[in-house]
């Protein structure tokens, strides 16, 4: 003979065909189906497991080790020019003057002149108007042979020659 069980609340969840009689006993029949329904439980119990609940943000942690060095970058633009500097010390005196302006006076006599032999001649002009003056030697200059009011003074410049 053969029964047809109805497991849950109204709802036919499952049913099972036993043969009463044949030594099976109401536990038996029964256990197929729950297992089923533990089976269905646990299937629905488990597919939130996938999903991460997430609690409060915690206290950051130290920071770790500085990374390796990378490669330097262009050159930037140039930045403001910076305030003056304070003066520097003064330098050490140099020699003394090794130079020596001659006047001649063309009016009284002769209008010539030479350096000292240890001197070379600059530069010479005649009068006022600075005529150019006529280069005798490397030390010596003139404005003529005969004497001129117009061509006076006759003035030179020597310097101290240093290869003698």
């Amino acid at each position: 003979m053969q029964k047809t069980f109805m497991i849950g609340t109204g709802r036919l969840l499952a049913s099972c065909r036993c043969a009463i009689g044949r030594g099976a006993t109401l536990a038996a029949a029964t256990a197929r189906p729950l297992f089923a329904v533990a089976l269905v439980a646990t299937a629905l119990s488990l597919s939130g497991c996938g999903e991460e609940s997430k609690g409060p943000k915690g206290d950051a942690g130290p920071p770790g080790p500085p990374g390796p060095m990378g490669q330097a970058g262009p050159q930037g633009p140039a930045g403001p020019q910076g305030p003056r500097g304070e003066p520097g010390p003064r330098g050490p005196a140099g020699p003394a003057s090794e130079s020596r302006v001659i006047r001649v006076d063309c009016a009284l006599q002769s209008c010539q002149m030479q350096c000292e032999m240890n001197e070379v001649l600059v530069t010479a002009y005649c009068g006022p108007s600075r005529k150019p003056a006529t280069f005798l030697s490397e030390n010596s200059a003139s404005c003529g042979l005969t004497p001129s009011a117009s061509e006076s003074p006759l003035v030179a410049v020597c310097v101290k020659s240093q290869g003698q």
